[in-house]
């Protein structure tokens, strides 16, 4: 398979020290994405306030259920749908109100829409929906059932399935800031919201499947984006269904109207193109990506003998940590966050990522480099790495004053090698799943985690005696704060 153009986007956006001193960019804070996306013509229907919480401990939700034929009720969707992308905090700043999501979000930007696509839900007709997280709504875009046209263009779980969840990334909220490494963030910001999803599921009794593959264009068309302005990433199917589709063949257009985001946006060529290269263009393509995706290597999860705080408590304490206090976390829980962090989500591609962590302050354990293979804690470099690790996460402060600092690194010419251009959004996907694991683990022990940026080949280097072929996806960094923070709240519909 063709992986040119993802290898040349990949040098493209790399970070160095050179290339952040002489690339700057100056953001236009009167030209700021707004953050929610805002339908103009089309129906709402309220979803229900009296949510379910997910209750059962966080560690005990990274486990999915046996063999579950659990259907799906619109409680529990609503329940679902704002564990992972609603709305926990709202802080005044100068510019205005900013709402803070369940799952973290590059910048706090929050480019990732979610789009159900219900079939067999109780207590809500058949049809595809927009999630509006600010009025904790559904924007009506379809009335039907779809799951039958949606798991032909994507994954046969979908017509099992009770609903579907659509990812979609609006570009040019993120590129607003990050310019064309934005297109790295869909993934990474979508891939946390996979974490939150499945381990909501999970806690719920509901089976669910996550799929990278699919038709692109047919998906976009099913949600009514255009795959450039709003583009679909991902396809989630949700609980069990004994109720066959309805057949559909084919689906309407639609271009519902909707509120702009800014005054003006800027495009950034190099996103279109690889997005488009990495697309999938008919079921036999899909076909052929599938057989190439399966079999990956990938780490299996042991189990822990924590359980951790319920989870619904978890995603609500959960808010990316400002600064760090430099003091000793234990080592059982810095064992237990490597362990849970690596449990394998249900995809269509499996996982491929590795765990590269510089150790500053972890108790009875020796500063140094290492990696997180096989249960086991495998030294690399034996010193005090402090300087080092800020250095690498972009001589940002968090990534020196952690505890332990976690390097997502994956095979990415073996990812591009199977699967061609797709594979690097695959890459990217993966590794922020992985993030999302470690930030509900160290929020569930009670430490703090946050999402850093990185030098690319400094990394790798860094790190070449144990990460032969690796490519670096996503930092995370965790530890005690080094300030109390109050945790959010349920913001079921925001008034203005």
């Amino acid at each position: 398979m063709d992986s040119a153009k993802a290898l040349e986007f990949h040098e493209l956006t790399k970070h160095s020290y050179f290339s952040v001193r002489t690339g700057f960019h100056r953001l236009d804070w009167t030209n700021k994405p707004h953050p929610f996306k805002t339908y103009l013509d089309t129906p709402k229907i309220p979803l229900p306030k009296d949510i379910p919480k997910p209750e059962k401990p966080v560690f005990a939700s990274f486990t999915p259920p046996t063999g579950s034929k659990m259907a799906l009720d619109m409680k529990t969707l609503a329940s679902i749908l704002f564990f992972t992308g609603g709305i926990t905090r709202a802080v005044k700043y100068f510019d205005g109100v900013h709402y803070f999501r369940a799952a973290p979000a590059t910048g706090a930007l929050y480019p990732i829409e979610l789009y159900v696509v219900a079939g067999d839900v109780e207590g809500l007709s058949p049809g595809v929906y927009h999630f509006d997280p600010k009025t904790f709504s559904l924007n009506v875009l379809r009335r039907g059932d779809y799951r039958s046209f949606l798991a032909r263009y994507s994954h046969p779980s979908v017509s099992e399935s009770s609903a579907a969840v659509v990812f979609t990334s609006i570009p040019w909220r993120n590129a607003w800031k990050y310019r064309e490494r934005s297109y790295r963030h869909w993934f990474w910001d979508s891939g946390v919201m996979v974490a939150n999803m499945f381990a909501c599921c999970n806690a719920f009794g509901l089976k669910s499947f996550f799929a990278a593959g699919f038709v692109d264009e047919k998906v976009n068309d099913l949600v009514g984006v255009d795959g450039v302005k709003e583009a679909a990433i991902i396809v989630a199917s949700i609980g069990s269904s004994e109720k066959t589709p309805e057949t559909v063949e084919t689906v309407e257009p639609i271009n519902p109207a909707t509120l702009p985001l800014s005054r003006r946006e800027t495009r950034y060529p190099a996103v279109e193109e690889i997005h488009k290269a990495s697309s999938l263009k008919s079921v036999d393509e899909l076909a052929e990506w599938r057989r190439a995706a399966e079999n990956p290597l990938a780490e299996t999860a042991t189990q822990v003998s924590v359980e951790g705080l319920p989870l619904w408590e978890v995603i609500l304490r959960r808010g990316s940590t400002r600064k760090f206090s430099r003091t000793s976390i234990g080592l059982d829980a810095f064992m237990s966050l490597c362990r849970t962090a690596s449990v394998n989500v249900p995809t269509d591609f499996g996982s491929y990522t590795a765990y590269f962590i510089i150790v500053n302050a972890v108790e009875n354990t020796a500063p140094g480099a290492y990696r997180y293979s096989g249960g086991q804690l495998v030294p690399l470099k034996k010193g005090e790495f402090r300087r080092i690790s800020g250095f690498l996460c972009l001589e940002q402060e968090l990534g020196e004053d952690g505890s332990a600092v976690f390097f997502i690194m994956t095979p990415l010419m073996e990812i591009l090698g199977k699967m061609g251009n797709r594979g690097y959004r695959v890459a990217q996907l993966d590794g922020g799943i992985k993030a999302g694991l470690l930030y509900l683990a160290s929020y569930g022990l009670g430490i703090g985690a946050t999402g850093l940026t990185f030098y690319d080949d400094d990394v790798t280097q860094f790190f070449s005696l144990g990460s032969s072929g690796m490519e670096n996806v996503i930092v995370v960094a965790v530890g005690n704060p080094a300030y109390r923070a109050r945790p959010g709240g349920m913001f079921l519909g925001i008034d203005e």
